[in-house]
């Protein structure tokens, strides 16, 4: 019996049903919004993700048992195509005044609480990036109505954290944060019980069992429901493209540097979306966003739940996954240098089966892994730090928020039960020192069960700098030189132990 595909993205958009094909499906959601639609109040100013003004509030595809609902949060709709957005339900600014039933009408409307303050706070000026605050405001007033807040209001801490993927070039931010801080959560309603009816979440479910594969002379989208099937699609289709969030390929489609034509997605595919916790270990599955991960390690690994505040806007991990991040294979992403310290495994599935692979061996040079054809990376698995261990993490960037590393790193020791300065163990794992994210073994193997003081005249620490200066090649590019590089590498080395061993 041949299987039945659907022909169609499926989702909702404020609380209406559509349906399309490969003519609407191939648009940036930003465009479809605008153009399609006629949506206007979503912006797009950046077309990179970078500034927020195309913020839209998503829903995303439900396979959870838990009998929690899901809740809308906040993505950059000018880098994600509507093909991924099937499954979901989506939320604009133009229907945030309104009532769902009446979410196309023009009269009549009456500003949102979020909207009202924005207004009473003189939070707009020119209006390129209001909408994306609105959206982004609204995001967090949701996230607390979802936790069962329902009296107050948000403090400026978690305003300017809702809205770090929002610029503003007028304001000078302070009338959009005291919006937030005025509004009162009492007059809030949540967006799921504006939007998201019994029948939209049954017509949802359905669409979900149903695999995606359609085609034109400009755009194919195959979005299968097991893994295996995809595997085979992809060994089969040599100019297809796996897409997850679009975080990267969305940019550079916008770009016109790499055109999102055939496409396939694992967003059918339960198993993904699963992040499980055994004795020593997380795994994480292949559609599991940034910002569900950063929540699940809070406790487990507080050091990689703090990181993940730094990694990227709201926006994005709302959407990117940490597979899509270390599967980019960009020698300065953020996540490997953790992932090179946490004895961490990749779970491979293709044509040929299922397979691990040592996360040490997956890149092979510059944008270049150990992939073979047809394979994909359905979860990846890392250690969670003993107790008797220390694990810090680095981000040297331009900006504190939203910027891409000259350079990052990860340093994990275990310590001698004998003595805290004596070192058991230790892995050291730099990004933008070389082709690819690295280890750097010789000086691992030198402090191997050496007793380090961490004072300015430590000998031992004088002879594993020298050594790191000789495992890694840094380049020189417009985020810093190879020189300047090389003395972060330092620096952040010598900051790990004179921090963590001063008295």
């Amino acid at each position: 019996m041949k299987t039945k595909f659907r022909d169609r993205i499926t989702f909702y958009l404020n609380g209406r049903l559509e349906e399309v094909g490969a003519e609407h499906a191939r648009m940036m959601l930003a465009d479809y919004l605008r153009e399609a639609k006629r949506l206007t109040g979503t912006k797009i100013v950046c077309a990179e993700g970078d500034c927020g003004a195309c913020s839209v509030l998503r829903l995303q595809p439900q396979f959870s048992k838990s009998k929690r609902q899901g809740r809308f949060l906040a993505i950059n709709s000018c880098i994600t195509t509507v093909a991924q957005m099937d499954g979901s339900s989506l939320v604009t600014v133009d229907a945030l005044a309104m009532p769902s039933d009446e979410a196309h009408a023009s009269n009549g409307a009456k500003l949102s609480p979020v909207q009202k303050s924005m207004m009473e706070s003189h939070g707009s000026q020119c209006g390129f990036c209001t909408p994306g605050f609105v959206v982004a405001l609204t995001g967090l007033v949701e996230k607390k109505l979802c936790q069962g807040i329902t009296k107050g209001t948000c403090t400026a801490k978690e305003a300017m954290n809702a809205t770090t993927g929002n610029l503003c070039r007028c304001t000078g931010y302070q009338p959009i944060i005291d919006s937030a801080t005025r509004l009162d959560l009492g007059e809030c309603e949540s967006l799921n019980k504006r939007f998201l009816s019994k029948n939209q979440q049954k017509t949802l479910a359905a669409s979900r069992t149903k695999p995606i594969c359609f085609k034109d002379d400009r755009f194919s989208f195959y979005a299968p429901t097991k893994l295996a099937d995809a595997a085979k699609y992809l060994s089969k289709n040599k100019t297809a493209r796996l897409i997850g969030a679009g975080t990267d390929l969305g940019v550079v489609h916008n770009k016109g540097k790499l055109k999102l034509t055939h496409l396939v997605s694992l967003h059918l595919i339960p198993e993904l979306y699963q992040i499980q916790k055994s004795a020593k270990t997380v795994k994480v599955g292949a559609r599991v966003s940034l910002s569900e991960l950063r929540v699940f390690v809070q406790k487990l690994v507080p050091e990689f739940s703090t990181f993940l505040d730094l990694f990227a806007s709201p926006q994005i991990k709302n959407s990117a996954t940490l597979i899509g991040n270390i599967g980019n294979a960009s020698p300065i992403a953020d996540t490997p240098p953790f992932l090179l310290t946490t004895n961490t495994v990749l779970h491979i599935i293709g044509p040929k089966g299922k397979r691990k692979l040592p996360f040490e061996k997956f890149y092979l040079g510059y944008r270049k892994t150990a992939l073979k054809p047809g394979e994909l990376i359905s979860s990846i698995e890392f250690e969670i730090p003993r107790k008797n261990s220390t694990l810090k993490l680095y981000k040297v960037s331009q900006r504190k928020d939203l910027d891409i590393s000259a350079i990052n790193a990860a340093i994990h020791v275990e310590w001698e039960k004998s003595g805290r300065p004596k070192i058991d163990t230790i892995k050291i794992a730099f990004g933008g020192v070389a082709a690819t994210p690295v280890r750097v073994p010789k000086t691992e193997t030198f402090l191997k069960g050496k007793t380090i003081t961490g004072g300015v005249h430590d000998e031992t620490l004088k002879r594993a700098v020298e050594l790191i200066q000789t495992e890694i090649t840094p380049l020189d590019d417009l985020r810093g030189s190879g020189r300047f590089r090389r003395v972060l590498a330092q620096n952040l080395f010598l900051k790990f132990f004179r921090e963590e061993l001063k008295s």
